[in-house]
């Protein structure tokens, strides 16, 4: 008995693993396609104005507003770009 519960345990730890595996590559397939190609010449010409602008509001809004601004924002921004990666995906 001790060792059929042994080995049903394991055949879950391996299930569980398996679908992580799985989530895992379906994540990074999510990511692949809502992500923007990367452009070296673009981050650097709009990094510097993206930083001055939160140091700017950083001490207007404060700490946790800013914090919950740029994920807010973050997340509009990515519901953007699946947006518009669904809309090139069903065109084709």
């Amino acid at each position: 008995m001790h060792t059929d519960l042994a080995e049903k345990r394991a055949r879950l730890v391996a299930a569980a693993d398996l679908e992580r595996l799985k989530l895992g590559l379906a994540w990074h397939d999510v990511r692949t396609a809502i992500a923007p190609p990367a452009d070296a010449s673009r981050r650097a010409r709009v990094r510097p104005y993206v930083m001055r602008a939160v140091g700017l509001a950083l001490p207007i809004l404060g700490y946790r507003r800013m914090g919950r601004t740029l994920r807010t924002a973050a997340a509009a921004l990515s519901i953007w770009r699946a947006m518009n990666a669904w809309r090139e995906f069903s065109r084709r």
